[in-house]
């Protein structure tokens, strides 16, 4: 079968290839692959910004339906539509596991970097990682449950938004905007900031129910942020960028005693005015991937009709134009690619 793979360490390095059919073993299910969404991560892995373990098969964002059952396997049947968790391979056993927390074992590969992922026509997975999608639910629509599930984390889980809170999400790429939708879904009302080459994305920021947006080239987002809030600063920030000056924008924007949830990952290290943290009591938490808890509920978000998974995808493409979905990506000319396999 095709798969766009990773093939050796250094920037560069993945091309479609001819790979053999995986076939499941004991415990495990193979998922005949229906979508399968370009991440930031996999543009990361691309230029070596990203740990991977190559040869490697990418892609971690999918849907699909059952296609094998290996030994021992019970509760599923072939043919059923599901998404999966990323953790492959994780001990069982650590206190991140017995929790839920499985992202945080310290043995933990995940597929699409640590073991082979979904950029193919099948993927095999541990069969307790797999989740039913919810009838109703289209398959494209289903292949940003991943995305959602760190939507979900970030705001149910390690953040608490009240009725009415403000919100302040800067950065308005696919997880900014599936922040947004969650953090509506949870009552608050928010305020969006993208830079100038954000137009469209801040535009899709208002239709899908931000109260009002920011383009940071042309206003200070700090002070469109008191404005809105009558000058008492945001309840809540989500720095979703991966950028200082976003960083900084959110620092500033919160109020005192407020919440800031640091999304984006930043991959260097960075100044910042930390001191507004212990001089403003400002709470800080970071959020890194999702919990076994995030997939249910973003499964529920996505049946209900209460995030919007269709407004993203901007791009559908076959396997074969991956190199084009990627330079579509790394350029943010689009929002969501999709590759069918």
């Amino acid at each position: 079968m095709k798969a766009v793979v990773k093939t050796a360490p250094g920037a560069g390095h993945v091309e479609l290839r001819d790979v053999p059919e995986p076939m499941p073993g004991p415990g495990q299910v193979r998922i005949a692959v229906a979508a399968a969404g370009i991440c930031g991560t996999d543009i990361h892995i691309l230029r070596d910004e990203f740990p991977s373990r190559p040869p490697v098969t990418l892609g971690h964002e999918f849907s699909g339906r059952i296609d094998r059952l290996g030994p021992g396997v019970a509760g599923l049947a072939a043919g059923t539509p599901v998404v999966a968790l990323t953790a492959a391979v994780r001990c069982g056993r650590c206190r991140y596991c017995l929790t839920g927390n499985v992202l945080m074992c310290e043995q933990r590969l995940s597929i699409g970097h640590g073991v082979d992922g979904a950029f193919a026509r099948y993927v095999v997975v541990p069969a307790d990682m797999v989740r039913p999608v919810p009838q109703g639910v289209d398959l494209r629509h289903a292949a940003l449950a991943e995305p959602l599930a760190v939507a979900v984390h970030a705001v149910a889980e390690r953040s608490r938004i009240a009725a009415g809170d403000t919100v302040l999400v800067s950065g308005v790429g696919p997880i900014g905007l599936l922040v947004l939708q969650v953090a509506l879904a949870q009552g608050g009302r928010v305020l969006a900031a993208g830079t100038a080459r954000d137009g469209r994305r801040l535009d899709l920021a208002r239709r899908l129910g931000a109260e009002a947006i920011v383009n940071v080239d042309a206003e200070d987002p700090v002070s469109a942020a008191r404005e809105w809030t009558a000058g008492a600063g945001v309840d809540v920030a989500f720095e979703c960028a991966g950028a200082p000056r976003s960083l900084d924008a959110c620092l500033r924007a919160v109020r005192r005693i407020g919440t800031l949830v640091q999304v984006g990952l930043m991959g260097r290290r960075i100044e910042c005015d930390y001191e507004q943290v212990a001089m403003r009591e400002i709470f800080v938490t970071g959020t890194y991937g999702s919990s076994l808890m995030s997939w249910p509920r973003a499964l529920a978000l996505l049946a209900q009709g209460r995030v919007q998974a269709a407004a993203l995808i901007s791009d559908v493409l076959p396997l074969t134009a991956w190199e084009e979905g990627f330079r579509k990506t790394a350029a943010q000319e689009s929002i969501k690619v999709l590759l069918e396999p």
